[in-house]
């Protein structure tokens, strides 16, 4: 049962964007915690891809207290297709461990 101020969904709602890229071209991305905050120590960040016919890719961030990035070559994100999905999991090590998916969508290319 709802009410007109319930969100309609249970747990955490990941932000929902296209992960674009661009055949030829690496993936080089930077995320940085919100309002000057910084990641604690020992959070880790990834990047899992699945294709429609099922396959996988999936890359850690380099993590420090001000970024979590990637720079992953163009070999290897050229044989990403179309239309497969992404999800991006933060896991924080502190007070215990917790896993959101921060970031999740389609990815276009271009």
């Amino acid at each position: 049962m709802t009410a007109p101020f319930d969100p309609g969904f249970l747990g955490y709602q990941p932000t929902i964007e296209p992960l674009k890229l661009t055949t030829g071209a690496s993936f080089v991305q930077t995320i940085q915690p919100s309002g000057g905050a910084t990641f604690p120590a020992g959070t880790q960040v990834s990047l899992t891809i699945t294709s429609p016919s099922g396959a996988t890719w999936s890359w850690p961030a380099t993590v420090t207290p001000a970024q979590a990035g990637w720079n992953i070559p163009n070999t290897t994100c050229d044989a990403i297709p179309t239309n497969s999905r992404y999800t991006m999991v933060v896991t924080y090590q502190t007070p215990q461990p917790a896993s959101y998916a921060w970031y999740e969508g389609t990815v276009i290319r271009t």
